[in-house]
């Protein structure tokens, strides 16, 4: 009888919970494509966001075998607040990340001003502009870069 393939979380090549370098082992296929699967899903209606969410509490990491569902869960939220803090640290500590999150706070601040002036704008507009903005800003510095 064949051995039964397991899906685990990934301790390697992972950036934040393996959950897409897992899949992308399990399935056979390129990291990058469910990493844009996602972030694509995520964008659209918030879903990817729940569902990696969801997987990170319930899935066990490589290291994680033989242990019970109560502890699998209780290991994951460990690995969870771990990781938040390691991000909270990166993003006071470094200058850079201070400058992400305030853009990113004034950017929420701006769309939820911008929904209160204008009560026709609707959030699904959100994504389009954002991507079109994002898009002028890689444009202009690699332009400068070159």
């Amino acid at each position: 009888m064949p051995e039964q393939k397991k899906f685990y979380r990934s301790r390697s090549n992972r950036m934040l919970a393996g959950i897409c370098s897992g899949l992308a082992h399990y399935f056979g296929i390129d990291l990058l494509l469910v990493r844009l699967v996602f972030v694509a899903l995520a964008l659209v209606n918030g879903l990817g966001f729940l569902i990696y969410l969801i997987m990170w509490i319930i899935v066990p990491d490589e290291t994680s075998q033989g242990l019970s569902g109560e502890d699998i869960v209780q290991a994951n939220l460990q690995d969870m607040s771990e990781q938040a803090k390691r991000i909270g640290r990166t993003l006071t500590t470094s200058t850079q990340g201070r400058t992400i999150v305030g853009a990113a706070l004034v950017a929420l601040g701006g769309l939820f001003l911008l929904q209160q002036i204008l009560p026709d704008f609707h959030m699904g507009l959100l994504w389009p502009i954002a991507l079109i903005a994002v898009g002028i800003y890689i444009i202009m510095t690699w332009q400068k870069g070159r």
